[in-house]
């Protein structure tokens, strides 16, 4: 039974593996300068196109010219935890920074980070405490030509260090439902089993 129960937990421990889902989009066209973070997420959706996967947001070249970009990374929180993001972007139209649906932080000028994170109007700053339970960071914004690298990082000791966000980083995976329902199956099993051998004994 106990070599069972222990299988039983790698197997759910597999079928969680990973960390933080990344994917982009893309599309043509160019805006600047617009009013807050609703009217970035509402252009920048309606010209990309379908999802594409990314294994690392670090210091990663998009190819944009006059293009509008949407990155999106999920992950999970497993206690009430205090998070900072920053994001170091090429976003010549300027763009938005979006946790779990609401504006974390927006810059309507010409943004270019250049590798550095000392001049707060070229880059995207914010923090949360996350309550515990999956959570979306994403990125909107127009590159009107020749875009540079971009990365996504966040950090949970209060920005004394940051990690780039991956499919290796520290965040655990966010719970697929085949991996609940394995859980919930092989809880049962263990159950039944443990009853049998109840009953045996009595």
């Amino acid at each position: 039974m106990k070599k069972f129960a222990a299988a039983l937990s790698l197997a759910v421990l597999a079928g969680a593996a990973g960390a933080s889902t990344i994917t982009f989009q893309t599309g043509a066209g160019f805006e600047s300068g617009l009013a807050n973070s609703a009217a970035y997420q509402t252009d920048v959706s309606a010209l990309v196109g379908a999802p594409t996967a990314l294994a690392s947001f670090d210091n990663i070249n998009f190819s944009l010219s006059n293009s509008a970009l949407e990155a999106t990374v999920s992950f999970y929180v497993t206690a009430p935890t205090t998070f900072k993001f920053r994001a170091g972007v090429d976003f010549g139209g300027g763009g938005t920074m979006v946790l779990d649906g609401t504006g974390l932080d927006t810059h309507g000028n010409d943004m270019w980070w250049a590798g550095s994170y000392s001049d707060s109007s070229q880059y995207f700053a914010g923090s949360a405490t996350l309550s515990a339970g999956a959570h979306t960071l994403s990125l909107y914004g127009f590159e009107g030509c020749c875009s540079g690298n971009m990365q996504a990082q966040y950090s949970t000791d209060f920005g004394d260090s940051y990690t780039s966000f991956s499919n290796t980083d520290s965040l655990p995976a966010v719970p697929e439902a085949q991996s609940f329902a394995m859980l919930l199956a092989g809880l049962g099993m263990v159950g039944a089993l443990a009853r049998r051998r109840s009953n045996k004994q009595a």
